[in-house]
């Protein structure tokens, strides 16, 4: 038996921001501390699914939707939930919180300029979308809507950002045991 409510934490932000290694290194941060954790990365998840989801918009929809739904079905479980997704749509994330208990979801806005994710590109999507191959890229071929009150933001250069959000993640979760 877990000693601690579940929370979901959403991590969102432009492709190639940083959520995925965040996320893990939040994860790490908060193993340490004995806070059963789990990360639903967007790309394992969608990697798992059959059939693949695309990128549509109804596609990216249905696909947000149930990664919502399964980070809240987790949660209720008693694990603290990081969703590495970038989830464009406030809409997305919205419907997210919807699923959670009161008080059990927060979003965490990694703030990553295009330019340095357009550098990092570590899946090819900035080149591809610049080569006309990829149209719907969140931030270039389609809008991506940023939280507008975030419960935290990350920036690319903050030192040690995963121990802040660990902490913080800590104290949220200790205050809903309470």
């Amino acid at each position: 038996m877990l000693d601690h409510p579940g929370f979901v934490l959403w991590l969102t932000g432009l492709p190639s921001s940083g959520k995925s290694t965040l996320a893990r290194r939040v994860r790490d941060a908060l193993c340490e501390r004995s806070i059963a954790t789990l990360v639903l990365d967007g790309d394992e998840v969608r990697a798992a699914l059959r059939p693949t989801p695309g990128y549509d918009d109804l596609a990216r929809e249905d696909f947000y939707r149930s990664l919502a739904n399964l980070a809240a079905m987790a949660a209720a479980q008693q694990l603290v939930v990081l969703v590495a997704a970038t989830a464009q749509r406030r809409a997305f994330r919205q419907y997210a919180r919807e699923q959670c208990a009161e008080g059990a979801f927060a979003e965490l806005y990694v703030k990553t300029p295009l330019a340095l994710c357009a550098a990092r590109d570590a899946k090819g999507l900035y080149r591809q979308s610049a080569e006309g191959a990829v149209h719907t890229l969140p931030g270039v071929g389609s809008s991506y809507e940023a939280p507008e009150q975030p419960a935290l933001v990350v920036e690319p250069d903050e030192p040690d950002a995963h121990a802040r959000v660990a902490q913080w993640l800590s104290k949220r979760v200790a205050q809903r045991a309470r």
